[in-house]
Formats: C-alpha cells, sequence, structure tokens
C-alpha cells in the first residue's frame, strides 16, 4: 500500500463527503463516502495496512465531522475506534468472501455504515442521556446505510481503477493449509 496516494485519496473524499454529499442528501439522509473508502481498504489491502487506514480514516472522519459541541460534549474519537474495529472484523472475515463480487461489497458496506451508525448514535444518546430515542439513531442509520451501500457500487469501481496507483492488490486466491 502506498500512503502518500492513500492521503491525497482521503483528503479527495474527505472534501467530497463534507461538500458534495450534502447536495446528493434524500430527506437529510446523506451516503457516506468515507466508510466506502474504509470497507474498500478492509477488504483488498494488506492486513495491518487496512486496519491503520481504516482507524485514520475514521479519525478524520471525526476530525471532519460535526461533533455535538453545542450540547457540551464532543464526539472525538468514536469513529476512529469504530471503524477501526469494523475494520479488524471485515479484515478477519474477508478471506470468507468473494472480495470482488457486488454482493459481498454491497453487504459489507451496508453492515459498516449501520454498525457505526449505531456506535456513534448510542454515544450520542449515552452522553446526552436520552436511552429512550435509539428506535431514531435505528432508523437514521438503516437509511444511511442503504444510500451508502447503494452508491458503494460506483465507488469500488473507482477505486478498482486505482488500485495500481494506491498499491492495493487484487483480492488473493483461497488459500489452503
Amino acid at each position: 500500500m502506498r500512503w502518500f496516494p492513500f492521503a491525497i485519496l482521503l483528503y479527495l473524499t474527505t472534501v467530497l463527503q463534507t461538500a458534495f454529499a450534502p447536495f446528493i442528501a434524500i430527506h437529510t439522509v446523506q451516503p457516506d463516502l468515507m466508510v466506502i473508502l474504509a470497507v474498500y481498504y478492509a477488504m483488498h489491502a494488506r492486513r495491518y495496512d487496512a486496519l491503520i487506514a481504516c482507524w485514520i480514516i475514521g479519525l478524520v472522519t471525526d476530525l471532519a465531522g460535526t461533533s455535538y459541541t453545542d450540547l457540551g460534549y464532543s464526539n472525538l474519537g468514536v469513529s476512529a475506534l469504530g471503524l477501526g474495529l469494523l475494520g479488524l472484523v471485515i479484515v478477519n472475515l474477508r478471506e470468507l468472501t468473494f472480495r470482488e463480487s457486488g454482493a459481498s461489497q454491497l453487504l459489507t458496506t451496508f453492515l459498516a455504515k449501520l454498525c457505526l451508525n449505531l456506535i456513534v448514535g448510542s454515544h450520542m444518546l449515552y452522553v446526552i442521556d436520552d436511552m429512550g430515542r435509539f428506535g431514531d439513531v435505528f432508523t437514521v442509520a438503516f437509511w444511511q446505510a442503504t444510500y451508502t451501500a447503494a452508491l458503494a457500487l460506483y465507488g469500488y469501481w473507482i477505486l478498482k481503477q486505482l488500485r495500481f496507483i494506491l498499491g492495493v492488490g487484487l483480492a488473493e486466491g483461497i488459500r489452503t493449509r
């Protein structure tokens, strides 16, 4: 994995996420381009590179995102921890999936975004002491995960075209022990 092209791609994705994603929102439901990038690296990069990349993407998401500072609290590190843990799960399970399959990319992106939103949303509800609104958090998480997964195939196609620049190799074959 090449880290300089990764940094440039992360910067461009962050700009698209903060500047472009609000314009394609459907009833305030925005796609999460950062999750698409994190899942791609978790599915295709070498193990430790993928884990570091997922954590960095989560940290940049926290730094670029809006925290709930108007309530006197911050969520810095929640997405970094969440994407780091999700990256660990995806890296450990990626040998059991067909990484180049559109169905596995859609399902993995949907589940990653759903879990990340539930982690961040649960943290927010815990901090503001309003766990009774978990149903609202789940509804928003479900629709954001659906929208993100719907755009995932386009994102993966673009990233697949850039794989040699990024230094992320093709999916390995099935290993036997």
